[in-house]
């Protein structure tokens, strides 16, 4: 297994509105990305396109592109019927047609249009007859990411690919969660209908589709630079399915649907892998010796989205799968609803696989301190090992004096302690102060604690989710190598989403290591 010839159908370039100081947005900063990951060719938007207008991004863009062809530059289309703002359809795909554009976005969340017929057809008509691809994005850049996930109006998009079965129709988003139940129903109704993976994050997502509707369905992208290249290219790489479905998937779905203008297959050799973990991440081939320590992994079918192969033999197969050695696990069921009952499922696990897991008794803190004291109480001699925390899901308060009770459980019997969300470095310096046998670790990366680690040994960061370009190596920089973990969030997400950030990462593999080990192998010695 080589090079899977990657070719991302969604970066942006240019100054965007959230670009800080240091943000990658440059031609040259997505090249430079491209060659470490192994990602041949890129189509690319402009910001001005995705956030201004159209007119403005889609000329500007034709520069950006013009001096390396491994960039394909697409547009960016509002609704017909202004006519000094964009020309006819006709004469717009012919102008596609001229500057090899090889595919068009539509923007309805951030320019607020919709896709009934009396509002696009006179545009996408022309379009479906050519064969142009249309990548509709939901999503608007006014409230952050988390506010913008599952926005895709599903029976807009199947009513467009029925009325024009010609015209394939390409869904991203920022992410999808909750949706997927709605999209197979949609990738069902409509053979046109395909699904751009930059905002696809779910537990053998990639494989499920492919096994039901087939590889053609699915595109690679990553939405550069909001998002980091690396989590899309591993879960493609990692995916288990065959490489013939993952060049597919990789890049061959893609150049077959921009293949009505543009046929040329630029000659790219790019530069060898920089470490045997950039070559695991780039080719899905992972050496025997090289294995993982996970700190973060749900359990349970429990959960309001689908969850496919899901079962307890099936979670350890895929850990066997991807060198996955040991897993903190808890529970789904217990953050939404019944913590007893997921509890009862960890217990399962542990019973039937030992040694692969170390239980966290997940708690409520809506039940109060005995009712939290009686979980515990029963959990501990089933072998559990320490506390999961989520308040935040459970829409309780994440501050207050309930927290001393399970820090104190912990505490006395140097346990760990994995919360969500700590809230604020205040609280947490206490807690870590007054508790200092107990090993705490924050469920979700930040850097908001790094102070409070430099004088505190036993609080630790959950590298889950490393989501931005660069945030491994900026969380490395804020806290150090030694006091990161990686966690998946398996079941939720693919493992392998979860190693590509640090896979790729411009660390030393001595860091790296750390990082997907060492440090939890540490800790569970304690």
């Amino acid at each position: 297994m080589g090079d899977l010839g990657f070719f991302d159908a969604y970066c942006v370039v240019g100054r965007h509105l959230r670009l800080g100081p240091g943000g990658l947005h440059t031609p040259q900063d997505l090249l430079g990305e491209m060659d470490h990951l192994g990602i041949a060719e890129a189509m690319v938007v402009d910001s001005l396109s995705r956030e201004c207008h159209v007119k403005d991004g889609n000329q500007r863009v034709l520069e950006v592109c013009r001096d390396d062809p491994r960039l394909h530059p697409a547009w960016a289309a509002l609704p017909p019927g202004t006519i000094d703002e964009q020309p006819t359809p006709e004469a717009l795909l012919e102008q596609m047609r001229q500057h090899r554009i090889g595919a068009l976005f539509l923007f309805t969340g951030q320019y607020q249009f919709n896709l009934a017929d009396w509002c696009v057809d006179e545009l996408l008509a022309p379009m479906a007859e050519a064969g142009v691809p249309v990548f509709i994005v939901p999503n608007d850049i006014g409230p952050g990411p988390f506010a913008n996930w599952d926005r895709t109006n599903w029976k807009e998009v199947v009513e467009l690919c029925r009325r024009l079965p010609k015209l394939p129709v390409v869904v991203s988003e920022i992410r999808i969660r909750r949706a997927q139940r709605t999209i197979y129903r949609a990738l069902d109704a409509c053979e046109n209908l395909h699904i751009e993976l930059s905002g696809y994050w779910l537990h053998h997502g990639v494989e499920y589709v492919t096994r039901r509707w087939g590889a053609g369905r699915l595109i690679f992208g990553s939405n550069w630079p909001q998002w980091g290249q690396a989590m899309t290219v591993a879960s493609v790489s990692q995916a288990e399915i065959s490489e013939q479905d993952k060049r597919a998937i990789a890049g061959d779905n893609l150049r077959r649907l921009i293949g009505w203008c543009d046929d040329v297959r630029p000659e790219v050799k790019l530069p060898p892998p920089a470490d045997e973990f950039v070559a695991f991440g780039r080719t899905g081939r992972r050496p025997a010796d090289m294995t993982f320590l996970d700190c973060h992994g749900h359990f349970g079918r429990a959960s309001h989205y689908h969850l496919p192969n899901s079962s307890l033999e099936e979670t350890a197969a895929e850990m066997d799968r991807m060198g996955v050695r040991k897993v903190l696990l808890f529970s789904f069921a217990g953050v939404f609803g019944d913590e007893r009952y997921g509890n009862d499922l960890i217990a399962e696990a542990l019973r039937r696989y030992p040694g692969r897991f170390v239980g966290l008794a997940l708690l409520n803190p809506h039940r109060g301190k005995e009712g939290m004291l009686k979980e515990l109480r029963r959990c501990e001699p089933m072998g559990f090992a320490g506390i999961k925390l989520i308040a935040h899901y459970q829409i309780h308060p994440e501050e207050g004096p309930w927290l001393d009770v399970p820090c104190q459980w912990a505490h006395q019997r140097r346990q760990i302690i994995l919360n969500h969300n700590w809230a604020s470095p205040a609280q947490v310096e206490r807690l870590v102060s007054a508790y200092p046998d107990a090993t705490f670790i924050t469920g979700h990366s930040t850097g908001a604690y790094a102070e409070v680690m430099k004088k505190h040994a036993n609080l630790y960061v959950c590298s889950c989710p490393l989501s931005g370009p660069r945030d491994c190596e900026r969380l490395v920089a804020a806290i150090g190598a030694e006091r990161l973990l990686f966690g998946s969030d398996l079941l939720d997400l693919p493992i392998s989403w979860g190693l590509g950030p640090i896979l790729f990462a411009h660390i030393s593999p001595q860091q790296k290591r750390m990082i997907l080990g060492e440090n939890l192998r540490g800790i569970l010695r304690e």
